[in-house]
């Protein structure tokens, strides 16, 4: 249902196995942001290319391992580094160049605590292009000095939605913002955040380094920490949970943002977090109840389970091409590609 690539070796061997391994699904991936760039920004791959490498020096100057695993994947692929490095740096290329308000987000996401057990869990719905559902590869990465590190991504972009050893895992909400300076892509310090060993370590680190264009990322450890951090390149704004719960979706939430941030959401972003936080607060964790919340349609096409809208252009479609739900306490997850709702097949990751 989705390949899984687990390897382990240096940074540079690691990447050319996944380029190796994936490298039809990465093909796929360069011709969806190809496309996408065109639609969304006006841009073609030439220009993607020279705007991407405005992020090399800060990849250079804080991990210059991982500029070495996206040299692997080239390798691997037999593709150019550099088109590594634009599907890395994707966000900041797509959403920041956006020519409008009204243009593709997606992604439901939730962390929650149980109350009598203690385990903390993380899920997600991963909203996007139709045409990335076939690029999507699960990999599972042990690298020298790191924690081992199981994650869903798309194929050719080094860090995602996942967890690692520690008990330390991540969700995504993409943020449409015009805000875009030269530091650590969103990619890349979703990365960073999987190789942290708690919370605290995660936050203090995307301080210090900063990321460069709006995202919400939803993190939490098995100890049952967990924080929502609305990170941009003008400084970040954490959450915490209230409840034990904490849920986001496509816009800025944050009672107190850095000065001129702003984002462009669309309507159904506020009314799938205000249904997500209903059904949340309906009961305790459980793989079964967070898929359920998931798989809610209230509102479709434009629901937690959301489904190709036809009455908009095709350019700004998507749709939930997986469900992840993660019990970090355990260290293990359950993975569904497509839209729960429907009831694909269940993979069960661990570490």
């Amino acid at each position: 249902m989705v390949k899984h690539i687990d390897v382990r070796g240096t940074h540079f061997e690691i990447g050319e196995a996944h380029g190796r391994q994936a490298a039809s699904e990465i093909a796929i991936s360069l011709a969806t942001y190809r496309r996408m760039f065109q639609d969304m920004a006006g841009l073609d791959w030439d220009t993607a290319r020279y705007e991407a490498e405005r992020f090399k020096a800060a990849i250079e100057h804080v991990c210059p391992e991982l500029l070495e695993e996206m040299a692997g994947i080239a390798r691997g692929a037999d593709i150019d580094p550099l088109d590594v490095l634009v599907l890395n740096a994707r966000s900041e290329i797509a959403l920041t160049h956006a020519g409008g308000p009204i243009q593709p987000d997606g992604c439901s996401a939730l962390s929650q605590r149980d109350a009598e057990t203690g385990a903390q869990w993380l899920a997600q719905n991963w909203d996007w292009k139709a045409s990335q559902r076939d690029a999507l590869i699960c990999l599972t990465l042990r690298a020298p000095n790191k924690p081992a590190i199981t994650m869903v991504t798309e194929a050719g972009i080094i860090g995602k939605i996942g967890f690692n050893e520690h008990g330390v895992g991540v969700c995504l909400n993409a943020l449409r913002s015009q805000i875009c300076r030269p530091k650590l892509p969103v990619h890349i310090m979703l990365r960073r955040v999987l190789e942290s060993d708690g919370v605290e370590h995660a936050l203090d680190m995307i301080d210090e380094v900063g990321v460069a264009s709006p995202a919400h990322f939803l993190i939490a450890d098995g100890s049952g920490q967990a924080a929502g951090v609305e990170v941009s390149p003008m400084g970040d704004s954490a959450m915490t949970p209230r409840h034990g719960r904490l849920c986001h979706t496509n816009h800025l939430i944050a009672k107190h943002l850095p000065p001129g941030l702003e984002d462009f959401p669309r309507e159904d972003s506020f009314t799938r977090l205000e249904r997500l936080r209903a059904l949340v607060a309906e009961s305790e964790p459980s793989f079964e109840s967070l898929r359920s919340h998931l798989s809610d349609e209230q509102g479709m096409p434009d629901a937690i389970n959301r489904r190709e809208n036809p009455d908009i252009p095709a350019a700004e479609r998507m749709e939930t091409l997986f469900t992840i739900v993660m019990n970090l306490t355990e260290k293990r997850a359950e993975l569904s590609m497509g839209k729960p709702a429907d009831h694909p097949e269940i993979v069960t990751l661990s570490l």
